[in-house]
């Protein structure tokens, strides 16, 4: 580890990715129990067994609810492969993207407004989403943040406190050498 990362480690407040875990297992017992409802109606009207070339249809609906519960699984996979959310002592960023990157970077001294999102389910799943708002109209959102409540603290705390910027001593010493000479002495 170089001192240049051991640096920007030390500058992390908080680190995130969008939180999926409880959205992937609601869309897995969607899915069981969509699966379990119309096996059970196809066998209770004697029609699991119908052919459709040549396979039968409780088959077929199986295959079906496989197929969309595996699109909607790989969704959110990417969703938590893409996003990734930094939080540094005087700025928040937002990169995205798995093959491009995209990043965005939200100065504390551009901060405006922060806003929380939690749904019911969100609420008891302790998942939101955040969106953090600049001066300048520029937006970034944070998706499916895991402890929303804690994590916005956290924003709203870095990004609302002043900073104060010092000029390195070398320049500042400078700055007097050549005001002195503007002086005469």
């Amino acid at each position: 580890m170089t001192q240049k990362d051991a640096d920007q480690g030390a500058d992390v407040a908080w680190r995130g990715h969008p939180w999926i875990l409880p959205s992937v297992i609601t869309v897995s017992v969607v899915a069981i129990v969509i699966a379990l409802l119309l096996a059970w109606l196809e066998l209770r009207f004697d029609v699991a067994g119908f052919p459709i070339l040549s396979l039968p249809l409780i088959l077929w609906t199986s295959l079906a609810i496989f197929l969309v519960w595996l699109i909607v699984l790989v969704r959110y996979l990417l969703l938590r492969a893409s996003d990734t959310y930094v939080l540094r002592r005087n700025s928040l960023e937002v990169e995205r993207g798995i093959a491009s990157k995209r990043s965005q970077v939200l100065a504390a001294t551009g901060f405006s407004d922060l806003q929380l999102t939690r749904t019911i389910s969100g609420r008891i799943l302790n998942v939101g989403d955040i969106v953090v708002r600049s001066d300048s109209g520029q937006e970034l959102k944070l998706k499916a943040v895991h402890s929303p409540v804690k994590v916005s603290a956290m924003v709203r705390e870095v990004m609302s406190t002043p900073t104060v910027r010092l000029a390195p001593e070398s320049q500042a010493e400078s700055k007097k050498d050549s005001s002195k000479t503007r002086e005469g002495g």
